[in-house]
């Protein structure tokens, strides 16, 4: 069995711990055309195409509320994540957002951002008891931030994931990403890399969003919202700013490991 035939089955069976099915069209997106039609008859009736009507409902609402998500000529990347694009979203969720923004002002994107958001409401916050159809901002990332970990939880959270904002930028994601060719066989045009790295932030502007973090981190503490310091600390020194469960990663694969044990 070639090595992207049993990725293939991988996939499908990390997905079913999710009770989602993986469908025909993003097998050909993931690895092309001609191998979907190199798969034999058992593999292809594993692949069905399942109809969640919530992720369109919920996309929609995202791309409605892009205008809350700009600030000035920062934002590189708006995309949807989470369980909107796994598929299994439900109709009182809350809509996963992944930012990639310019080097250098990541804590004062999510500063002015946050801000702005107490007049229209749009974006979850730590208070909110309802959540349905918020823009929940639990990843920011710097360019320099978007290399992820090679395993199968971030190669189907990097595949699955939903451009709502400059499109064409997810191939410079993957392209910062060369595991997703090497270990799991991705089509090699999915890593074009055709955008030009923004200029460096200049330095004053790196000296308040250095103080921003500070500032914010100080908010939490007094706000009692529990913040993970040292998380926050090693994040934001590699470019980024998780607010997703700590642990949602490393018990997703955990899950796997358990599940499928006996048969991998």
């Amino acid at each position: 069995m070639q090595p992207r035939t049993i990725m293939l089955l991988e996939l499908i069976k990390f997905r079913s711990l999710m009770n989602v099915s993986l469908s025909k069209d993003k097998v050909k997106y993931i690895w092309g055309k001609k191998f979907l039609k190199s798969l034999d008859k058992e593999i292809l009736e594993k692949l069905k195409e399942e109809k969640n009507q919530n992720v369109e409902v919920k996309i929609d609402i995202a791309k409605k509320g892009i205008s809350k998500l700009m600030l000035f000529d920062w934002v590189k990347f708006v995309g949807i994540s989470g369980s909107v694009a796994a598929g299994f979203v439900k109709d009182e969720d809350d809509i996963d957002i992944f930012v990639v923004v310019k080097d250098g002002t990541m804590w004062i994107y999510r500063a002015i951002v946050m801000f702005r958001n107490i007049y229209h409401k749009k974006i979850r916050v730590k208070k909110h008891k309802q959540v349905k159809n918020k823009l929940c901002l639990n990843l920011i990332c710097e360019e320099r931030g978007v290399e992820f970990e090679n395993d199968i939880f971030n190669f189907h959270e990097l595949m699955f994931l939903i451009p709502i904002y400059k499109k064409g930028y997810i191939n410079n994601i993957y392209f910062k990403n060369k595991w997703l060719i090497t270990d799991y066989g991705v089509k090699k045009e999915l890593l074009r890399n055709k955008l030009v790295h923004a200029k460096k932030t200049i330095f004053p502007v790196r000296v308040i969003n250095t103080l921003s973090f500070w500032a914010q981190l100080l908010f939490m503490e007094v706000a009692k919202h529990n913040p993970d310091k040292k998380r926050l600390v090693e994040n934001s020194k590699k470019g980024r700013i998780e607010f997703f469960e700590h642990d949602y990663r490393k018990k997703r694969l955990s899950d796997y490991s358990k599940e499928f044990k006996s048969t991998s």
